[in-house]
């Protein structure tokens, strides 16, 4: 489906309540929605939060004094939730968003620049650099057995092991570990975009906290005191001016770095196919042709399809934003997938163009809560790209119909079935 589909005549407020309550249409391709709210409505007040639309104001809203990042029981869209939750339920939500506030993505003011700066003291370009041969490797190793002329799952055959597996192999966690570990993210995930009226959610997403708090823990306990990879023992050891990670500080820090690190790199690179391998083929060809393109279409394909679509912040002040009065706990969603498609800013947005140049896309967020791991994804994103041009530039989609995640924050494909080397193209 074109992101220029024909809009909904169906109500604004209608249309939105409907996309926050994951009406599978959608989800599906949210776009023309953006662009209806951008046209119609660029600050506007939901049911339980104050959506923020355009590029311009997305890009204030993220460094705007009285704004602070990231979910909390202060905020409406907590508050109204909880309102309809039994008590075990709404105690449920309170302890997991206490965790989230604890990561450096969740915190704010001085307790954020203390966390950062405590991170970036391990998170340094020289350990990511270090990885960059790593990647390769594990990205060859992860394609050479693949079936090359049946239809395969690429998302569980290769774009989920990926970054699951650099991220654990950065963190010294043991290889058969791994799948709990992405079981418990992927439930912290879908909590964060879930409709909150549902307890089995809650539940399953509470209990995935508690499992990767004490999992994680032990592994802290274990190789506090010994040898450790670069960036775990930096984290475990990371002190300014006397100042170190507490436990649960760091069991937050390492749950945030688990999520981003693979989840989001997962849904990029399937976007990136969807677009690729679909309506934008001839841009695949290109890149088959001119690898040295990979890493300006990666920003384009970032811009284009963001893996983050959308991230709520909190107002921690009454403040007026462009004639709007916005309150003192308002949930604000920041919407950065509507804002990279901005016609105001850019020229076609709704169509990809690898060769647009720099693309100043806010994927990554902006200000001081730019994601920590942005480096990493890109590298992880343009090695895949690079190497599945090089081995397989026949490549094709094998559905005529993407099945999407069911969540309005992220975006991804639930599964993406392709054909690596099609009999029709003359290889065996």
């Amino acid at each position: 489906m074109p992101f220029s589909a024909v809009l909904s005549s169906r109500p604004l407020a209608e249309e939105i309540a409907a996309f926050y309550a994951l009406e599978y249409r959608l989800v599906a391709n949210p776009y023309p929605l953006y662009k209806r709210i951008r046209e119609q409505a660029p600050i506007f007040r939901s049911n339980d939060k104050v959506l923020i639309s355009t590029y311009e104001d997305v890009r204030a809203m993220m460094t705007h004094p009285a704004v602070y990042q990231g979910i909390s029981v202060k905020g409406t869209r907590f508050r109204n939730a909880a309102a309809q939750l039994r008590e075990q339920e709404r105690q449920r939500m309170a302890e997991m968003f206490g965790f989230f506030e604890q990561r450096v993505g969740g915190a704010n003011g001085a307790h954020h620049m203390r966390l950062r700066k405590l991170a970036t003291k391990a998170f340094t370009p020289k350990v990511v650099a270090h990885m960059e041969a790593r990647i390769e490797e594990i990205a060859n190793k992860l394609l050479d057995p693949l079936d090359r002329t049946q239809p395969i799952e690429f998302i569980d055959a290769y774009a989920f092991h990926l970054p699951l597996i650099v991220i654990s192999e950065m963190l010294d966690i043991s290889p058969e570990d791994r799948d709990d570990l992405r079981r418990w993210a992927n439930s912290l995930g879908r909590f964060v975009g879930a409709d909150w009226s549902d307890g089995g959610i809650i539940a399953a997403s509470h209990e995935a906290m508690f499992n990767l708090r004490r999992y994680l823990t032990a592994v802290f306990n274990e190789r506090r005191d010994g040898p450790t990879t670069d960036l775990l023992g930096a984290l475990i050891n990371a002190e300014d001016g006397g100042d170190t990670f507490s436990e649960e500080e760091l069991v937050a820090m390492i749950t945030q770095f688990i999520f981003a690190g693979h989840e989001t790199s997962t849904m990029f690179l399937g976007n990136a196919l969807v677009a690729l391998l679909g309506e934008y083929r001839s841009d695949w060809d290109a890149l088959c042709a001119d690898p040295t393109m990979v890493p300006s279409a990666t920003d384009e394909l970032l811009r284009f399809d963001s893996p983050t679509q959308n991230i709520d912040k909190l107002a921690a002040a009454d403040f007026d934003f462009r004639g709007v009065q916005i309150h003192q706990g308002d949930t604000i969603n920041v919407m950065l997938a509507s804002a990279n498609h901005d016609e105001t800013v850019f020229d076609d947005p709704d169509r990809l163009d690898i060769q647009r140049g720099p693309v100043a896309h806010v994927t990554f967020g902006r200000g001081p809560h730019h994601c920590l791991g942005a480096s990493l994804a890109r590298m992880e994103a343009q090695t895949s790209l690079r190497l599945l041009t090089q081995r397989f530039p026949n490549m094709r989609l094998a559905t005529d119909e993407v099945v999407w995640r069911s969540t309005h924050m992220n975006r991804g494909p639930e599964t993406l079935p392709i054909v690596l080397e099609p009999a029709t193209s003359g290889t065996a």
